[in-house]
């Protein structure tokens, strides 16, 4: 009022059209910017003139702003599901209209739960409280929050406070389906950049609650991915080798893969604990980090019957061509020829829903097998990752042959996007590859020719 009594009447009037212009011109910002989220708290419905109604009534359905621009991060993994913190009515309602469930997990009372909102826009809502620092979620309550998950259709909004919280429990059921150790929901968390994750100082406690409800790399987990099917994830600390049992509940028939020598009690051991028969040792390749049990083995049980690819040249009961099958029970292993690491490697593919991908050393978790040793070729490599492995669909699961860094599975649409050798150009991939300099396996020159013979030393 000042300013404008200073002012002639000119000036003053048009210092009035710019005051009143200003509502339009923020508008018109926030709608344009692409950059960066807007905060929730900042997000405001701007009033209209009458003068200007008719103009805006007419706007087409793509001025509207973006999910990100109203405050809701909306992380590029699986599972269709955005993230949100406390919104205004007028906010909750141009998102409701994108959304058909919505789990709020603050307390019932809070005064941004606006369910009857939510449900004049035909909006499945349930209300899961998820606590966070100081107390934190108990069992009961993480479970619940996973089984609304589960259940409630999509696209679906997760709603706490500020959006943290609901990025904890994306990740927490994402982990929890997937089997995923604490470091493979660490990388996946880092990878796809989850707010709560890599930018909120304040998220350490959610964080460190997360990580210890999720399993070591060492700790033999049984999954499940398919009705009827065991899997359990076997390592060997020594060489960081995963052998992996597979079985059939109705047939009680089950097969071995990459067992490792310095582990065949412990591997037998835990088949006839769990009632299995075992029918079959398979091994992805020849390795030069362990020996094989298979020979072994079929010393001790005549009846099981060792697997190689035919092109390994290696010594085996069975000498798979691509695309034969392994059966157990109800359940199928699809050799497919995936060389490149070796001539003779052999993902074991289990498909259903989702696959599921045994994939040796020829695709590691963000990362690959060497290729300087073994009639290695690194374009060879390439060429079948993207080819046989990258062109399943996203959520297969990847189990590879080796970790080094506490992680235990990925999936094909992880390490599509994140393997930093493998989204690489063909050519980038080679040059990387022959300049890795690194030095020879320690068991190569005892574990080769034993893997050779079945793994029998005579």
């Amino acid at each position: 009022l000042a300013l404008v009594a200073c002012l002639g009447p000119r000036a003053a009037a048009s210092l009035r059209l710019v005051f009143q212009g200003f509502p339009l011109i923020l508008q018109s910002i926030m709608g344009c910017a692409q950059s960066g989220a807007v905060h929730a708290d900042l997000v405001r419905v701007v009033p209209r003139t009458n003068s200007d109604a008719s103009a805006q009534d007419c706007a087409p359905e793509s001025a509207a702003l973006s999910l990100e621009q109203l405050g809701i991060e909306v992380p590029d993994v699986p599972g269709d599901i955005g993230l949100c913190g406390n919104l205004d009515p007028q906010v909750i309602r141009q998102v409701a209209r994108r959304y058909k469930a919505w789990i709020h997990m603050n307390a019932a009372d809070s005064p941004y739960f606006y369910h009857t909102e939510l449900q004049q826009e035909d909006v499945v809502v349930e209300q899961c409280p998820f606590p966070g620092p100081p107390s934190m979620p108990s069992d009961a309550q993480a479970e619940a929050l996973i089984d609304a998950l589960d259940k409630l259709p999509r696209p679906l909004m997760l709603q706490c406070t500020s959006g943290m919280r609901a990025g904890a429990a994306l990740l927490l059921w994402l982990a929890k389906h997937r089997g995923y150790s604490a470091q493979s929901a660490h990388q996946l968390a880092t990878d796809a950049d989850l707010k709560f994750y890599t930018r909120c100082v304040r998220c350490g406690p959610i964080r460190e609650w997360l990580l210890q409800r999720l399993p070591e790399q060492d700790a033999a987990m049984v999954m499940a991915p398919q009705d009827g099917l065991v899997l359990r994830q076997l390592f060997d600390t020594e060489s960081s080798t995963f052998t992996y049992l597979l079985g059939c509940m109705s047939s009680r028939e089950a097969v071995l893969i990459d067992p490792v020598l310095e582990q065949k009690d412990r591997d037998l051991t835990v088949i006839d604990d769990m009632g299995l028969e075992l029918r079959y040792v398979i091994n992805t390749h020849a390795h030069a980090d362990h020996i094989t049990s298979g020979g072994a083995i079929r010393r001790e049980r005549p009846e099981v019957k060792t697997v190689i690819s035919k092109a390994s040249g290696a010594r085996a009961d069975v000498h798979t061509e691509p695309g034969d099958q392994v059966r157990f029970g109800q359940f199928a292993l699809e050799a497919v020829a995936t060389p490149g690491h070796t001539s003779g490697c052999t993902t074991w593919l289990l498909r259903g829903t989702p696959h599921v991908a045994f994939t040796g050393d020829t695709l590691l978790i963000r990362g690959c097998g060497r290729t300087d040793f073994q009639q290695g070729d690194a374009g060879l490599l390439h060429d079948c990752v993207h080819s046989k492995i990258f062109s399943l669909p996203g959520d297969t699961l990847i189990y590879p042959g080796h970790d080094y860094k506490g992680r235990n599975v990925s999936t094909v649409e992880e390490e599509r996007r994140f393997n930093p050798r493998l989204t690489k150009s063909r050519e980038e991939f080679v040059e990387l590859m022959a300049e890795l300099g690194l030095p020879y396996p320690k068991k190569i020159d005892v574990a080769v020719p034993a893997n050779m013979l079945c793994g029998v030393q005579d």
